[in-house]
């Protein structure tokens, strides 16, 4: 096809209606499945092969015109006394859930939190913060989620960025919070900090327990986080529950790209943003997923170890399985063997993980023995998965009474998190699946040219999970959507990958270099720009390690200029408070190397790549 016949083909079904689409969409179902005869282009956003996975009653799902809090109770109007929530013994019911939202919704507005504030948020999860998202959407508020691994410097900027006068805390996290506070900015913007105990919602055996492990530690810590909460701004999430009711709030109606959340991502440059999505975001996801058809039923249980502050965990791990009624079981996991843990622990029959905590749970010797024949779904994503893990887990599976296989994705930030998936049977080896059935994709060129089958690009999605955008920040927001001539907003994401005929995803790399690190994205290029403000640094390169932990890992090594090698103990430390300082506490090189010469490419490049293969062979060998 001529590219002014493409240009001019975009241009027309850019035009079509809402109905046109979907007509279209079931004619490209049936085209793809044989059905019917007809002209291929070997445009992907055009052809979507994809669409033969899908039935039509899927195509036809709708975006429902409901605020977040309003489609999760719609969805389970029928479904009330199954639970909603487990967490280390307790389990809460649908009913008792939606009661506890309106409840703590009526507490909110009666401390002054109306439509429109921003409340900020510092926690892993638990039952208080998915209670807390619904009763926020419910009065029209915002929800602004921190990583709970920032420092202070950046918690002043969080808050300062959405001038939130509201702050939830979970108690494990006041510590490196209330140092933020000392600021007299933020000391005068925040009226209220609304602390959280992790053994609010926990059974009676469990809080014994897990107050007793390490207790010298233990008491120190908790000892230093009471006199935190002594100060005149803090009260318990107890204390709030107990505010007393003395005006009803008129809750606001449903309106068109509402803001729900707000989402921090370093994105593709490694400067940090700020991502705005809205309750038709968190709807769409919830909705596709439904649309997949793939055995998620009311009643299931969806292991939940996501942490809530990223896209994935708050559309796919919280707002997702409580919109198709299956019980969310809260387990914070920050490890490979808390993972291995929970899964013997839980036996659930839905979970989304990572690749390190996947291989951990194979070799486990007690998994081992046991069936696990339970299991639907194991959705994988965040980080590579080789042919021969995927291999090894399928086998695993199958070996063990399953018929799961692992589930692969693709995601972003800026897509409310999961834009393809695998799904059961529609599913092929060391691909990342299929686009979700509202998404388009396409693979671009430099040029901006989309280009066929097969061939390698940038990927690039368009769809209902698309972001609000940037918030404060226009200039970055076009460098990731971009209009494209036809007149239709991509997320052009940044990553390298080619797509089949069938509509299956694969990556193929990066355009940018990229760590990631424990699920952060790291970018080596920011790293090395500080590392060399320093005078005696020569030259510098920051590589990919692996971690069992983290599952990769930065570390720099450093070229020193002429007659520095005998003062290195002094700059290494220099580099070190360096990096301290303007750089988050979860991006530290986790060493720094001195090196004579780094390698070159041909072009004289620095060559990361063999730097890499380098340092990974000496790291396999000193591990045997």
């Amino acid at each position: 096809m001529k590219k002014e016949d493409l240009l001019a083909l975009k241009e027309k079904l850019s035009k079509l209606t809402d109905d046109e689409i979907l007509e279209r969409n079931k004619y490209l179902r049936n085209l793809a499945l044989g059905n019917l005869l007809g002209p291929n282009t070997a445009y992907l956003s055009i052809d979507k092969p994809w669409l033969k996975y899908y039935s039509e009653t899927a195509l036809e799902a709708k975006i429902p015109n409901m605020t977040a809090y309003q489609y999760m109770c719609h969805e389970n109007i029928d479904n009330l006394n199954t639970k909603a929530i487990s967490y280390f013994g307790k389990t809460i019911s649908f009913k008792s859930y939606i009661e506890k939202i309106d409840d703590t919704a009526r507490r909110l507005y009666n401390l002054g939190i109306t439509e429109g504030n921003v409340v900020t948020v510092m926690s892993v999860c638990n039952p208080e913060i998915e209670i807390l998202l619904y009763a926020l959407n419910k009065l029209g508020a915002i929800m602004n989620l921190i990583d709970v691994r920032s420092d202070y410097k950046q918690i002043k900027k969080y808050i300062n960025e959405v001038k939130s006068d509201t702050v939830f805390v979970m108690d494990n996290f006041l510590p490196e919070f209330d140092k933020a506070m000392n600021d007299d900015t933020l000391d005068s913007l925040v009226e209220r900090v609304i602390t959280i105990s992790p053994f609010n919602s926990v059974a009676f055996p469990f809080n014994k327990i897990a107050s007793s492990k390490d207790r010298k530690a233990k008491k120190e810590f908790y000892e230093k986080v009471d006199n935190i909460k002594k100060k005149n701004k803090y009260i318990s999430w107890n204390d709030m529950l107990n505010t007393p009711i003395y005006r009803y709030p008129m809750y606001p109606r449903y309106k068109e790209n509402t803001l729900a959340v707000l989402v921090h991502t370093g994105g593709t440059t490694g400067i940090s943003k700020t991502v705005k999505l809205s309750n038709d975001n968190l709807n769409a996801m919830a909705v596709q997923y439904k649309a997949l058809d793939a055995g998620y039923n009311k009643g299931d249980t969806f292991l939940n170890g996501i942490v809530p502050f990223v896209a994935y965990g708050i559309a796919v791990t919280i707002h997702m399985p409580m919109c198709l009624g299956i019980t969310n079981i809260i387990a914070p996991i920050l490890s490979p063997e808390e993972f291995t843990d929970s899964m013997i622990k839980y036996k659930p029959n839905h979970m989304a993980t990572i690749p390190s905590y996947v291989n951990d749970f194979i070799n486990n010797k007690k998994a081992n023995k046991m069936d696990w024949s339970c299991i639907k779904h194991v959705g994988i994503g965040g980080d590579s998965f080789s042919l021969e893990k995927e291999i090894e887990f399928n086998e695993f599976m199958k070996n063990h009474g399953s018929t799961a296989v692992a589930e692969k994705g693709y995601g972003m930030t800026e897509l409310s998190s999961s834009a393809t998936s695998c799904m059961g049977k529609v599913n092929k080896l060391t691909s990342l699946g299929i686009p979700l059935s509202m998404n388009n994709i396409g693979i671009y060129d430099e040029n901006g040219n989309e280009l066929e089958y097969n061939q390698e690009g940038e990927i690039c999605i368009t769809g209902k999970t698309q972001m609000m955008g940037y918030l404060n920040n226009l200039e970055e927001e076009k460098n990731v959507i971009k209009t494209h001539s036809d007149g239709v907003k991509w997320v052009h994401s940044g990553d390298l990958g080619i797509i089949d005929e069938d509509g299956f995803l694969y990556l193929k790399g990066r355009i940018k270099r990229m760590i990631i690190h424990g699920g952060f994205k790291l970018y080596p290029q920011l790293m090395e720009g500080i590392i060399s403000k320093n005078p005696n640094v020569d030259n510098c390169c920051v590589i990919t390690i692996p971690s069992k932990e983290f599952g990769s890992s930065p570390e720099a090594h450093i070229v020193l200029k002429e007659n520095k090698i005998e003062e290195w103990k002094r700059i290494k430390e220099e580099l070190i408070e360096l990096c301290k300082e303007e750089l988050p506490d979860y991006s530290q090189p986790v060493d720094y190397i001195v090196e004579e010469e780094l390698p070159l490419t041909v072009v004289g490049k620095v060559d990361y790549k063999k730097l890499e293969l380098k340092r990974k062979l000496e790291i396999e060998n000193n591990s045997k």
